[in-house]
């Protein structure tokens, strides 16, 4: 078996790979965990670990036997309430088993985020609560290796076989907010997004995608509308932003829309004003739908429908589950829970006739 050159570090999830076992199977045996291993694994791990010439790091030790009573959060961005309402459900449950939330934002940036990931496995807290923005799963791979645990809530890459992936429908909401719309008349839909970097919002355009399909309705590329760039602003909202842009970016084409579906709320009421400052009706002349339900949908003019994602109970959900397997010793890595999206109707949707 051939070794790394020595400059490039061999990690538990090198050993993990070679073995043809998970990262926390190899550090139960490093470490000689009570855990049960079977005798043939536990000599594969050990063989494997000498002949890749793997040498313990100093912070492997530590995540393994000094733990912080401390979870980890990582969200892009304070800008968007829906990562508050994760951030609640989180807090409100680690509050009660006697855990510390702390938390990050990564501003959208994939390095900050690599950083934030390093400084957790220095602080030796070993539950981390993550909203990606990264397209590489190294940090967050290096982390685990580490005996670190994790929660993904989503990301741009795939998902991992030892982590907690924790989410909405993305796909069945989609579906929802455009079965609504076509429910209320509307043949010509627009998606209107932020760059589809993430699995989350290609969800969503393919759940739209799907129902126009369903009911023999045109919806092609020129359809979905993209913004052209994606990045936290000093001053205003990124999303609420690009909303604007993305309403003034639509009406200039060809094609005219009787509703559009904005991937967030944030966006959605962007698009609200983008729209009304164009001298556009909503939802006289197009209506709007988003995704989320944050509490400024109902403080929008006017009032936004939307499908309600309910953050808050995912963040609770995860974190029971993530506290629970700690506490317990156990690994419950590579579970999926989910949370069903239910529509919430208000103002910003009209049915027309044909």
């Amino acid at each position: 078996m051939k070794q790394k050159a020595a400059y490039d570090k061999i990690i538990i999830s090198d050993v993990a790979r070679s073995a043809g076992c998970s990262p926390a199977t190899v550090s139960r045996v490093l470490s000689n965990s009570d855990y049960p291993v079977s005798a043939d694994m536990r000599q594969r791990v050990l063989q494997t670990a000498r002949e890749l010439g793997y040498s313990p790091n100093s912070h492997e030790h530590i995540m393994r036997t000094k733990i912080s009573a401390s979870i980890g959060i990582i969200i892009p961005s304070f800008q968007n309430p829906f990562f508050s309402q994760i951030i609640m459900g989180i807090e409100q449950i680690a509050s009660k088993r006697g855990y510390t939330p702390i938390v990050f934002t990564s501003q959208r940036d994939p390095k900050l985020e690599r950083k934030y990931i390093q400084d957790m496995h220095d602080m030796r807290i070993s539950l981390l609560m993550l909203c990606s923005v990264d397209d590489s799963s190294q940090a967050l791979e290096q982390y685990l290796a580490g005996g670190g645990h994790a929660c993904v809530f989503e990301s741009s890459f795939p998902p991992l076989e030892d982590v907690l992936n924790a989410s909405a429908d993305m796909f069945g909401a989609a579906r929802i907010a455009t079965e609504y719309l076509i429910s209320q008349g509307h043949r010509q839909i627009a998606f209107l997004t932020a760059a589809r970097s993430r699995s989350s919002r290609h969800q969503r355009v393919d759940g739209c995608r799907f129902v126009m399909a369903m009911h023999g309705l045109p919806f092609g590329s020129d359809d979905i509308i993209t913004a052209p760039y994606e990045d936290d602003v000093d001053e205003g909202l990124y999303e609420y932003n690009i909303g604007m842009v993305l309403a003034k970016k639509m009406l200039s084409q060809s094609k005219k829309y009787t509703a559009v579906i904005a991937l967030n709320d944030m966006i959605a009421c962007g698009i609200i004003a983008g729209l009304v400052e164009s001298g556009v009706r909503v939802p006289e002349d197009i209506s709007v739908i988003g995704f989320d339900d944050i509490p400024n949908a109902a403080m929008a003019t006017p009032k936004l429908t939307t499908v309600r994602l309910s953050g808050h109970l995912i963040g609770q959900r995860a974190t029971q589950i993530m506290i629970d397997a700690a506490e317990a010793g156990e690994n419950r890595s590579s579970v999926t829970i989910s949370v069903a999206p239910q529509l919430i109707t208000r103002a910003s949707v009209a049915a027309i006739s044909q």
